[in-house]
């Protein structure tokens, strides 16, 4: 318990402030822990592909939600997709046009009218520097999930989650219950989860 405090602790200084000037696969720059928003950072590579789509999938029923947003970091610097960097955040964009369809019911279930796709951030992490931002270290075969508050700092962090079941409750403890799986909700895998690098 006392190593998991000292670790924790040490992540919490690592991320401290205002994590910005990363730019997404759209080209604008964002934030990792924007203020006023309920922020979960997915970490995701070749290795991480299914868990990550794992992840993700596990969360819808709060996406659409005012103040909750995910950020998909890729963490790319052992990919061959650093050698076609142009191409690589094409096929992200690409992706997450067709995520945007995937999560618009739950966006309507969860009241929410608007097209998902202003709010999809994923991050073509090539260098590594929102990864180290992070403090989520070297290693990309583990799954890596943070998740910051309103006020900006962080709630929870976990460094080698098996299972999405405690980012769940975290969720639940944040924002609520989620809505059930929509009637209308599309059965095909989202592309920008399974993310490759």
């Amino acid at each position: 318990m006392k190593r998991l405090c000292i670790f924790f602790a040490l992540t919490s200084s690592v991320v401290a402030g205002e994590l910005t000037g990363f730019v997404n696969c759209d080209g604008k720059t964002v934030s990792l822990n924007p203020s006023g928003n309920v922020t979960v950072l997915l970490a995701s590579s070749q290795p991480l592909a299914d868990q990550t789509r794992e992840f993700g999938r596990s969360i819808y029923g709060w996406q659409g939600r005012d103040t909750f947003r995910v950020i998909v970091v890729v963490d790319l610097r052992k990919s061959i997709g650093t050698l076609f960097k142009g191409w690589t955040t094409g096929k992200m964009k690409a992706d997450l046009d067709e995520e945007a369809e995937r999560l618009a019911p739950w966006y309507r279930a969860n009241l929410n009218t608007k097209n998902p796709r202003s709010d999809l951030c994923g991050i073509a992490d090539f260098t590594g520097k929102a990864t180290q931002a992070l403090g989520w270290g070297e290693d990309d075969t583990k799954m890596k999930v943070t998740i910051f508050g309103k006020d900006g700092h962080v709630v929870w962090s976990e460094m080698d989650a098996k299972s999405p079941k405690s980012l769940q409750d975290q969720m639940t403890k944040l924002l609520g219950s989620p809505v059930p799986t929509p009637p209308d909700a599309a059965p095909k895998k989202s592309r920008i989860l399974m993310r490759r690098g």
